[in-house]
């Protein structure tokens, strides 16, 4: 019976080929991407992308320039992305200039969705102040600047983004619109909700939901600050806050129109006797 030999010689040509194509791809000449798009950057790559256009936009006011860019990263709805990047910035406390661009972006697409027109002269609030993570600690004195915007030219050809195009004009001006007045405050009590909310619901005086706007709830020793618009999928006015048990908060805005004192989680009980905190919603609206 004879005996099958092995052929070591191609055996070993193999091994070799095989070592010095991974020399070559890997060290001598590994592959290099160049002017890859936005659309195929990794996910993180792309929430900072976006940081970078809404910082971008709050300077500039160039929303023409803010959608090419948006569109390069491909997003199925553009508005939606930058809504649940700010609601995941928010939860990871995020810096607060990145969470009101994101934000203040999202809100300026959406009505320009809506409305469909150019606008001549445009007013928009800025609001600067401090996200804390918790729910300690006293942040800054936050400030509302309200912001005119008047444009050099009314057009709907869109802007490449390469091109040097001038910049609008910016006046500060002391304005800070219509106040707030309490429309209806309720307690609800369902165990469908596992945590005692304070739940707010902001609106114009057309009804239509108010997002982007700055709120404060503030207690003993305590203070926080978060945004309506943040849970699209609840009202773009809509924003909630967690409530301690047997601890009283006030709720304000930070022009001081419409403040309420004395909240706190109402106590409720369920079907079977078991006591648990209930939640606070108030809904505010302009006149």
């Amino acid at each position: 019976m004879s005996k099958i030999r092995i052929p070591w010689h191609l055996l070993a040509a193999l091994i070799l080929g095989f070592g010095l194509g991974l020399v070559i791809s890997w060290i001598i000449a590994p592959l290099a991407y160049t002017d890859t798009p936005p659309a195929l950057l990794r996910a993180d790559f792309k929430d900072d992308y976006r940081v970078a256009i809404a910082a971008a936009y709050a300077s500039t006011g160039d929303l023409a320039r803010a959608q090419s860019r948006l569109a390069e990263l491909e997003d199925p709805n553009p508005i939606e992305a930058l809504e649940s990047q700010a609601q995941r910035a928010l939860a990871g406390g995020s810096e607060p200039a990145s969470l009101s661009a994101l934000t203040l972006l999202a809100t300026d697409l959406e009505q320009n969705t809506t409305s469909n027109q150019v606008t001549p002269t445009s007013t928009r609030f800025l609001t600067q102040t401090s996200l804390p993570p918790t729910q300690t600690g006293t942040p800054p004195t936050p400030t509302r600047i309200a912001i005119t915007k008047t444009p050099a030219t009314a057009t709907e050809t869109p802007v490449p983004l390469n091109s040097a195009t001038p910049k609008p004009t910016y006046t500060a001006s002391p304005t800070l619109g219509a106040p707030y007045i309490i429309d209806t405050q309720d307690e609800i009590c369902s165990t469908n909700i596992s945590e005692g909310l304070l739940m707010v619901y902001l609106s114009d005086a057309a009804q239509k939901p108010v997002p982007g706007t700055e709120i404060i709830v503030s207690w003993e020793g305590g203070e926080e600050h978060f945004f309506t618009g943040l849970k699209p999928e609840l009202g773009n006015g809509y924003a909630d806050f967690t409530m301690q048990s047997n601890i009283s908060y006030t709720l304000r805005l930070p022009n001081g129109n419409v403040a309420v004192a004395g909240l706190s989680a109402p106590p409720c009980q369920d079907s079977e006797g078991r006591h648990y905190w209930g939640s606070l919603r108030i809904r505010l609206k302009q006149p």
